[in-house]
């Protein structure tokens, strides 16, 4: 009998060791143990050997992984486990616009028109395609006091109208299960009726089951699922949950196929499919957004389990969130609190909050939908949801790169496109969302790592607020970043407005702008070393002279010179300090403390002919710099520069890590070319 050690190891399987566990093994063997394996045929039959043991082993490691939907690879099983917990992956959604249609014509005695269900509007060029919208469902319109039809706020989708029958047969099709024969279908279009036969003409519209428990016997109602091939199939009830088919009926399924993002941002539209006798104009309301892919896979396994829990009902923040994505898939982000945890608090309601996926508004209707049509039905009687729109905080990026030319054959311009796509990237992966916390480390190691001839980069990070003032009328105004802010100094001016016009007190037109002067401080938060001095063989004592108390320094000492001064204790209520080097043996610093401020002002100002500031409004506002906002008091534009009236206020962020609450979104606008600056520059030898 052999020995422990002669028995074959099984634990390890990879090839290499595979085989070499298999030669231990027969070498062990007394008819094997004077054996040559590498000269001989045995060694052919050894890596067969070894290669049928790795697939087998590396195809069970797949089925072990395949069977939880935490560890499995495959869009198929992810599908098949999120369909045991009741969950259906979110199809490809379709490119959305609003738009007005206007029709004329001179026919009489016409007192509605009927713009038909998928009603062709072409769009506008982009990216050198012409995509083609629809009207999901079909309108009727009447004429108005001048004679003109109108259709307002009409809803139109991207995408190709599919229509099939299919005929059915209980003997062929037990299980009454119909696939979709496309692509790249937006389920929310699907439109599936009954006819009642070939020869009976009658049509039952069948609608979408969306939870079990509600559905009757005699409830006409369809389900639908993801199937293995990446199709969609439909399926009916049995007479018990649902109503089922009846030999001979015909089901008839109608839906769009969609191109999910790439038409979205187009602004102009125009119906091709002209209603006899009228032409028409079209008005674009709001240009195409919120097209999206099919759910991925990460998405399916962290939404799956949170659908199961939630069971359809809406009582903790996830349950929520879980519904909003389940049955409005037209958001990139949603975050829900209650109204405990408002500020103020206000009990009796939930508050919530959506990003869209492809712009950053949300319109009127989809939140009423939200509201009414998605929450209300599933949420405690008592409770009413309230919307609050998300606040950005745009993230503008001045990037400064040094690279060794040595080390790459590129150029600076393709070093800087590398540096921006590492941004974009980052921002699309960590950013543009709710709840998300922003590290200046972690982009730093991006944009280290976008090309390895980058040496060193440097980030100077800004804030900025949009809002619209009220032209012509005084009002005050509150611009909340969320995050603490950093202040400025006399020389120095983090705080700051795009310019507008502006009446002075002598009632003359100015263009006008907006700066900081900090004003409450309170300890010392670092020191600036104006001269680090020379011949210091011993550690000078640092005094700080103010009219506050209790701070101390601590200086650093190499090779005589202070190289940094560490704050022991900042100390409080100084609004002016300086220090004093005594000491130490040596001679020449200078040293100057920066002060925290609490507060700062906000005044106007312009530039007169001269170029000489003058100020308009010395108290314009006030910057609360650790609670992260500004108050702007009884301001009064005439006119912002901005062509859509938008202003710009900006602020830098007092921490290089800071997060977002509640409906706090940190965003890079990409479509700003100034919201990500790259300077690359070679190492200078």
């Amino acid at each position: 009998m052999a020995d422990t050690d002669s028995k074959l190891k099984v634990t390890e399987l990879d090839f290499s060791t595979i085989k070499s566990n298999l030669k231990a093994f027969l070498k062990s063997q007394s008819e094997f143990s004077d054996y040559n394996f590498e000269g001989s045929g045995m060694s052919v039959l050894l890596d067969v050997l070894a290669y049928n043991t790795h697939y087998m082993g590396y195809y069970m490691n797949m089925v072990a992984n395949e069977m939880f939907i935490d560890t499995a690879l495959t869009r198929a099983s992810v599908v098949s486990h999120a369909k045991l917990l009741g969950y259906t992956p979110r199809s490809r959604v379709a490119s959305k616009a609003t738009v007005n249609v206007a029709f004329s014509g001179t026919t009489a005695g016409i007192s509605t028109l009927t713009l038909s269900r998928f009603s062709r509007f072409i769009a506008s060029e982009k990216d050198g395609k012409n995509y083609i919208f629809v009207n999901p469902e079909q309108k009727v319109v009447s004429q108005n006091s001048t004679g003109v039809f109108e259709i307002n706020d009409l809803e139109i989708k991207e995408g190709q109208p599919q229509g099939y029958t299919f005929a059915y047969d209980p003997q062929t099709n037990t299980k009454q299960l119909f696939e979709l024969p496309d692509i790249g279908i937006d389920t929310s279009t699907l439109l599936v009726q009954v006819q009642t036969s070939a020869q009976n003409s009658n049509k039952t519209t069948f609608i979408r089951a969306e939870d079990a428990t509600e559905v009757e016997s005699d409830s006409t109602v369809f389900y639908i699922e993801e199937n293995r091939n990446g199709k969609y199939q439909i399926y009916f009830g049995n007479d018990i949950i649902g109503k089922g088919l009846v030999g001979g009926n015909i089901v008839i399924v109608s839906y769009l196929v969609s191109s999910g993002s790439p038409p979205n941002g187009i602004t102009s539209f125009k119906l091709v499919d002209e209603i006899a006798g009228y032409t028409s104009t079209t008005t674009t309301v709001s240009e195409s957004a919120s097209g999206a892919e099919e759910e991925s896979i990460d998405k399916i396994k962290l939404a799956a389990p949170k659908s199961f829990i939630s069971q359809n009902r809406a009582v903790t923040k996830n349950d929520y969130i879980s519904l909003i994505n389940r049955k409005y898939p037209y958001f990139s982000a949603v975050t829900v609190w209650g109204g405990e945890d408002n500020d103020p608090p206000v009990y009796g309601k939930v508050f919530f909050s959506v990003r869209p996926i492809s712009n950053y508004q949300v319109t009127a209707a989809e939140i009423d939908y939200v509201a009414n049509k998605v929450i209300k039905p599933y949420s405690i009687v008592i409770v009413k949801p309230e919307y609050v729109a998300p606040d950005y905080n745009y993230l503008n990026l001045e990037v400064n790169v040094i690279y060794d030319p040595t080390k790459t054959t590129k150029t600076e311009g393709q070093i800087k496109s590398a540096v921006r796509e590492a941004v974009v990237n980052y921002a699309s992966t960590n950013l543009n969302s709710f709840d998300i916390t922003f590290k200046n480390s972690k982009l730093m190691r991006e944009i280290d790592n976008s090309d390895p001839a980058i040496d060193n980069n440097e980030i100077i990070l800004t804030l900025e607020k949009r809002f619209r003032p009220t032209l012509n009328k005084s009002k005050d105004y509150r611009i909340d970043f969320g995050i603490p802010l950093s202040q400025g100094t006399a020389t120095r001016k983090v705080v700051g407005a795009t310019g507008f016009k502006y009446y002075d007190s002598t009632g003359v037109l100015r263009d006008a702008f907006i700066e900081e002067v900090p004003q409450s401080y309170t300890g010392i938060t670092d020191v600036i070393i104006t001269n680090s001095g020379s011949d210091y063989t011993e550690t000078p004592t640092l005094t700080v002279d103010g009219d506050g108390n209790g701070a101390e320094l601590e200086p650093v000492i190499v090779n005589g010179k202070i190289t940094r001064v560490n704050v022991i204790k900042p100390g409080v209520d100084y609004t002016s300090a300086s220090i004093t080097v005594t000491g130490g043996n040596g001679t020449g610093a200078i040293l100057s403390p920066t002060l925290q401020a609490k507060t700062g002002n906000l005044r106007i100002y312009y530039f007169d002919s001269n170029k000489i500031k003058r100020i308009i409004n010395e108290e314009a506002g006030t910057i609360y710099y650790n609670d992260g906002y500004i108050v702007l008091y009884s301001f009064n534009p005439n006119l912002i520069s901005d062509a859509y009236g938008t202003m710009v206020i900006k602020a830098n962020p007092k921490n290089a890590v800071f997060s977002t609450t509640k409906n706090k979104i940190i965003a890079v606008d990409t479509s700003d070319p100034n919201s990500i600056i790259v300077n690359v520059s070679a190492i200078s030898n």
